[in-house]
């Protein structure tokens, strides 16, 4: 086995310190995201904030150290920069490491084949990570966008004119929750906020939206913890939180969580 040289050594403990600050960060969006109380873009505005940073972190990280295990040699900038902020590009590189696992591992797959199918097809993931993506690529600043516009007003239904917001990111996760919440309380539906314990969107984002996001975090985390990143993953100065990420009930991804059936 090759011995880590002291530039390789270096290399690894900044992508510890990257990592930390990513799991920070997707801590915080959760947070954000726990606490959404309405159709308000400026709360999913600092939920894609911190979620999109952190994510493309995470999986970047992931990338460099699986690239180090099989190549032993990390990625060059260029390459990295060439990813760009695509998470949805980078969650299908992630896919492709079940497929890499060595035969020492294959029984521990058998314990995260949900993983694989899970971040593979549910739907709700993968419309939120393009989401998340599209926000990170080019809408963050889609105000500042309209802003600086030459015309910012455009012929919209019944040929009068308006601003159309309708394609940014942000906009299009309240409509994605106002749908799911128009589905399971139609006489609600019309109301933006609510102060109360039977909020709507509370429930709407506990029930679809933070669940797959919390089993996509656990699938990435037991990348780590069962070896499929490799050896330097399983000694990472982060390893006892992304433990608990792996082994905690909310993300696990169990074969119910394969079967469940969206009517939006």
């Amino acid at each position: 086995m090759k011995e880590t040289t002291f530039e390789e050594s270096v290399k690894i403990t900044y992508l510890n310190n990257l990592l930390n600050r990513s799991l920070k960060l997707i801590r915080l969006g959760i947070k954000e995201l726990e606490n959404v109380k309405g159709i308000n873009h400026e709360d999913y505005y600092f939920v894609f904030l911190y979620l999109s940073i952190g994510f493309e972190l995470l999986m970047k990280i992931m990338i460099s150290i699986k690239s180090y295990e099989d190549k032993k040699s990390f990625p060059t900038e260029k390459e990295l920069r060439r990813m760009g902020h695509d998470l949805d590009k980078m969650r299908k590189d992630i896919i492709k490491n079940y497929d890499k696992i060595p035969e020492d591992n294959l029984k521990k797959y058998r314990k995260i084949e949900n993983d694989k199918i899970f971040i593979s097809k549910n739907i709700i993931l993968i419309k939120l990570i393009k989401l998340i993506a599209k926000f990170a690529i080019g809408d963050r600043y889609f105000e500042l966008n309209f802003a600086t516009r030459v015309q910012i007003y455009e012929k919209t239904n019944g040929n009068k004119k308006g601003i159309n917001y309708s394609e940014a990111p942000i906009v299009k996760m309240s409509i994605l929750v106002d749908n799911l919440v128009r589905k399971s309380h139609p006489s609600l539906a019309d109301k933006r906020y609510f102060d109360d314990t039977n909020n709507p969107w509370i429930e709407v984002n506990q029930k679809y939206i933070i669940p797959p996001l919390k089993k996509f975090i656990g699938a990435l985390a037991r990348q780590f913890s069962l070896g499929i990143l490799g050896n330097e993953a399983k000694k990472c100065k982060c390893i006892n939180t992304i433990k608990r990420y792996a082994y905690s009930k909310d993300y696990k991804v169990e074969d119910r969580d394969l079967n469940i059936k969206y009517d939006f």
